[in-house]
């Protein structure tokens, strides 16, 4: 005897459409991207994404059920037949698909939109797509009723169809990566696809835990305020899940506060390799300097403590050497950011660095760390007749220091200001040559102090030269200087390079004008995340044959897998071996001498750029022998190089 189907309800019907859309996107999340990345990585790629895919497919669907129900005259789903629910549902679903395919069209992307009209199609695509699968799934239950199948088959249903779509989209993402072999470089070694996916489905089921947890919070305050005030339930349900985000806003709220502070706590940590004041009086924190020793954070120790000795410059480049100035100012040596740039001031003054040839300027990354190996590269070929100098913004790893772009584009600016004034006073023949150093987060703060003004901004302030590596995607500047045609900007002393063979490839005229150059690589994860990948693809995924060498020609953008993806590449990308240098990721130590070189203008044979190398190498690695020496603890994990970065 058979029975009469069970009603299929919105909930049912909502769990459906998430299920095969959660499915259908999981290939993309496998996907080749700018980083090889490990077992782990690909866990929460796909374990997050599959959680953010049901969730924004459960929400349209829910909406499109509402419409539906509207459509139908009814105040409940109870209320209607189900095999005429189950058709109005599905047209509900035709017209959504029809009004997503409207609104990418009407808002098809143009060159340098705006994010809103780019987020607008996104969810069109959205609305279109999860219309789709919940036609799909619709028709596909309708189909089971047929063979008396009940409603503990509609989680089943979704399942075939998702993992139907997942096939194919997977034969086509396997199909589409073994063709492209440019890039085999890509692949990921080590990633099993089989641990990911049950890794994967742990991530999902924790985040799947806390909105069930949100949902019972949510509903137990609705019905608090339902007896207290009277009415339904229903009613102060949307209050119930304010209540319920406002509590999980406040605990990540303290969670971010504590991250920071221990953060903060163990950057201003004094280590035991860089305990003692330095004794040279022409660095900060010295007995003679005006910068208390006590104050400097762990970078800032670390920079004065490692300044070059005028004896291994004569040793590595074979001439007469002076004593090189390092100058640094940290974010607790003054309160605020005005008294730093006069303690800055009366530093350069102190150690007379403003009769230096050569005036590096530098901003540090969130951590005020500062690249060792850009300073000394100056310091050796300048024969240490230069002088550096660092104000700190942030005791933050550079992710976690976001807030405090504005504080470090002030104060850099500031600065730049106030060093520029004091040369003015100067005469011509007795000014040294001003350039700027930034690196990750400090190219950001650097670049945005001349934000609307162009080179023309960099050549008012008496700026000669600029090298700014593995620039995040959000600086301002290098958006508008870079990204379009404008009256204060001369493109031909500015120009962005993956390596320097791009610069050697120049001709000889066009290499001599160049003064302003960003080095960001390909396959930088800095330099290509950013909140827009949520809305818009970039223009680093373009069509396959205008991609940069270092961009898989198989990456595809799917929002909000391409967001996910590239956060975890910006974490791989940090990741280096101290005294292997490699021109890859967010490691710029390869070619950056040869870049300081050139785009300073400095004078060094090629036989002491040799020895150069070789010195830069042999000196990270007895930094990092020193730092392992005093911390046995650590094991064999080492930080140095980059504080934001690590060996595995």
């Amino acid at each position: 005897m058979s029975r009469r189907p069970r009603y299929s309800g919105a909930g049912a019907r909502t769990q459906q459409t998430g299920t095969v859309v959660a499915l259908a996107h999981m290939p993309t999340t496998f996907q080749r991207t700018l980083m090889p990345r490990s077992t782990l990585d690909q866990a929460l790629i796909t374990g997050i994404c599959g959680a953010l895919d049901y969730g924004f497919a459960a929400l349209i669907q829910d909406t499109v059920e509402a419409v539906a129900l509207r459509m139908s005259g009814a105040t409940s789903p109870e209320q209607v037949d189900p095999h005429t629910w189950r058709h109005a549902s599905i047209a509900a679903d035709l017209a959504a698909i029809a009004f997503g395919l409207a609104g990418q069209t009407a808002c098809q992307s143009r060159p340098h939109e705006h994010v809103p009209r780019a987020a607008v199609r996104t969810i069109c695509w959205w609305v279109s797509a999860t219309g789709l699968c919940g036609a799909v799934a619709g028709i596909l239950q309708e189909l089971a009723d047929r063979g008396n199948a009940t409603d503990e088959d509609s989680v089943s249903v979704g399942l075939a169809a998702g993992m139907l779509l997942a096939g194919v989209n997977e034969y086509r993402r396997r199909r589409s990566e073994a063709a492209d072999t440019g890039s085999a470089d890509s692949e990921d070694a080590g990633v099993s696809a089989l641990k990911s996916l049950v890794m994967s489905l742990g991530v999902s089921g924790g985040l799947s835990a806390i909105a069930v947890g949100e949902r019972v919070f949510a509903t137990m305050v609705s019905r608090l305020l339902a007896r207290v005030l009277s009415g339904s339930e229903r009613l102060y349900r949307p209050a119930g899940h304010a209540a319920a985000l406002s509590v999980v806003g406040m605990a990540l709220y303290e969670l971010i506060r504590w991250v920071d502070h221990r953060a903060e706590h163990m950057a201003d940590a004094v280590e035991p390799a860089f305990a003692a004041a330095p004794t040279s009086s022409m660095v900060s924190g010295s007995p003679g300097s005006l910068v208390f020793w006590d104050s400097l954070s762990r970078e800032g120790r670390r920079n004065v403590s490692t300044v070059l000795e005028a004896q291994l410059i004569e040793r590595v480049m074979g001439e007469s050497a002076a004593e090189p100035i390092r100058i640094y100012v940290g974010l607790e040596s003054a309160p605020t950011e005005y008294e730093r740039r006069d303690l800055a001031l009366r530093e350069l003054q102190r150690t007379d660095a403003f009769d230096r040839e050569l005036l590096m300027v530098i901003s540090p990354t969130g951590t005020g760390y500062v690249n060792y190996v850009a300073v000394e590269a100056a310091e050796y070929m300048t024969c240490g007749n230069i002088a550096s100098v660092t104000m700190q913004y942030s005791l933050r790893p550079s992710v976690l220091s976001l807030d405090r772009v504005a504080e470090g584009r002030l104060q850099y600016r500031m600065l730049i200001d106030a060093i520029h004034n004091q040369l003015a006073e100067r005469p011509v023949g007795r000014r040294p040559r001003v350039v700027i150093f930034g690196e990750s987060l400090g190219a950001w703060t650097s670049q945005d102090a001349f934000a609307h003004r162009g080179t023309q901004g960099l050549f008012d302030a008496a700026i000669d030269r600029a090298i700014w590596i593995g620039t995040p995607y959000m600086s301002k500047w290098e958006q508008e200087s870079l990204g379009s045609d404008r009256p204060d900007v001369d493109r031909s002393l500015l120009r962005r390079f993956n390596d320097f063979g791009q610069l050697q490839a120049l001709d000889r005229q066009a290499r001599e004008r160049l003064r302003y150059v960003l080095i960001t690589h390909d396959n930088d994860g800095v330099g290509h995340f950013s909140p827009d990948l949520l809305a818009q693809a970039p223009d680093w995924l373009g069509p396959a044959e205008t991609r940069p060498a270092g961009v898989p020609k198989t990456e595809q953008w799917q929002s909000p897998t391409t967001f996910i993806q590239t956060l975890i590449d910006m974490k791989n990308s940090a990741n280096v071996i101290p005294g292997q240098f490699e021109a890859k990721g967010h490691d710029y130590r390869a070619d950056l001498a040869r870049f300081v070189r050139e785009i300073y203008a400095l004078q060094a044979s090629d036989e002491q750029m040799a020895s150069i190398e070789a010195a830069l190498r042999a000196n990270e690695l007895q930094r990092a022998a020193l730092i392992k020496a005093h911390r046995p603890d650590r094991g064999d994990v080492v930080q140095t190089g980059h504080p934001e970065q690590r060996k595995r």
